[in-house]
């Protein structure tokens, strides 16, 4: 089976989070694309929303996309998120027999050399890096996969901020994202 991994804050799911995950499951044949909500974030970010409300966010955005499965792997842990250490949790919950792909903008790329044992990332996995304006990736390995796609200019902060200013944001966010959100007071 070929299982893809895509992690990230969704602080909330998008458009561009969407159309990525289709592109992914349609590019690479995956049979299985894990998206998961980060828990508590390594890189320190505090402006969060609650991670129940992310959780929730992403079962609605991602709902109508075949071989989708939300996680709550690191939402239910108590450690501090780290790249690695979920890869190996998914890959002894879901087997060694399977082939895994790590899902990472080149934002995320241009800065992998950084992460922590991200040589052991690259051998339990293949990291498949989304183009980014502006970024290009720290390191050349024969486990990284570059994919073209198309530059989705938006981005979650500046959709909180419109959020936040009472502005539309139907051509960012899912009718049913945006309804929740609204209900719920979030943002």
């Amino acid at each position: 089976m070929k299982i893809g991994i895509y992690g990230g804050s969704f602080n909330p799911p998008h458009y561009g989070h969407e159309n990525i995950s289709k592109l992914i499951i349609k590019k690479l044949n995956l049979d299985k694309l894990i998206i998961i909500p980060v828990g508590t974030a390594c890189h320190g970010k505090t402006n969060l929303l609650d991670e129940e409300e992310r959780y929730n966010l992403c079962k609605i955005s991602f709902e109508n996309i075949p071989k989708v499965e939300i996680s709550r792997i690191e939402i239910d842990s108590d450690e501090v998120s780290y790249t690695y250490d979920t890869l190996k949790k998914i890959i002894k919950k879901y087997g060694k027999e399977h082939e895994y792909f790590e899902i990472i903008g080149e934002d995320s790329a241009a800065y992998f050399d950084e992460w922590k044992n991200y040589k052991d990332i690259l051998n339990l996995a293949k990291v498949v890096v989304l183009k980014r304006k502006g970024y290009t990736s720290a390191i050349k390995s024969k486990n990284i996969i570059e994919i073209e796609n198309d530059y989705y200019d938006v981005s979650s902060s500046e959709i909180r901020e419109k959020l936040h200013k009472g502005e539309n944001c139907k051509d960012s966010l899912k009718k049913e994202v945006l309804d929740y959100i609204k209900i719920k007071k979030l943002y």
